[in-house]
């Protein structure tokens, strides 16, 4: 009974969807990126900006350490020879649009602009409409599209005006990134004998 109950659970952490929400908001005077509620980065604040500032506070330190442990390297660095492993672009072309796992993606963003002349703005607006089709072509490189939708809003004022709102769901389980990691490790013209072997043996 116990040996099932752990079965169902593996199961589940493997295949339940975990949806991830991000919104993202670009204006002349401001802009955001947020993960659910949570401020990734903003003009003045988030997550991320306040990492980058704890990291530039020890970058004198890491470069003093890093003088001199290459200097105290140098000598044998010479009789060392360093295999290299380039990826693919390619390969991870062909394999990430074959991949039958992606991710679910739902993507919604307006943007209303500007540019300070209305017959600038109305050629803008046939030119930008015309990105819709490329955009859904990348989207669907890497997921599965299940709602794609961006609207583009003039505004015809004689000055420069630009907002952009953007709001996305991805929607994936553990199973799919295993196996986007397993496509990527795939890609590298120099692979490491058994995962390709791995690779090989589940026709993948």
């Amino acid at each position: 009974m116990h040996i099932l109950i752990i079965i169902v659970v593996i199961v589940l952490i493997f295949f339940i969807p975990i949806p991830l929400s991000f919104h993202l908001y670009i204006s002349k005077d401001k802009f955001y990126i947020k993960f659910y509620s949570l401020n990734l980065l903003s003009n003045e604040d988030g997550i991320i900006r306040n990492l980058i500032n704890k990291k530039k506070l020890n970058k004198l330190e890491e470069k003093k350490t890093k003088k001199t442990i290459e200097n105290n390297d140098d000598n044998d660095s010479s009789n060392k020879k360093v295999k290299s492993k380039e990826i693919s672009l390619k390969k991870l072309y062909n394999n990430l649009i074959h991949n039958k796992f992606k991710p679910t993606l739902n993507f919604n963003s307006t943007t209303i602009y500007s540019l300070g002349d209305a017959a600038n703005t109305a050629i803008a607006f046939g030119l930008l409409y015309n990105l819709n089709p490329l955009l859904l072509n990348i989207f669907s490189i890497i997921f599965k599209v299940k709602k794609y939708k961006n609207d583009f809003k003039p505004v015809f004022k004689d000055k420069i005006l630009f907002e952009l709102t953007l709001n996305s769901i991805i929607t994936f389980n553990l199973a799919k990134i295993i196996y986007i990691c397993f496509i990527i490790l795939k890609s590298f013209n120099k692979n490491r004998r058994w995962i390709s072997l791995y690779w090989d043996y589940y026709g993948w």
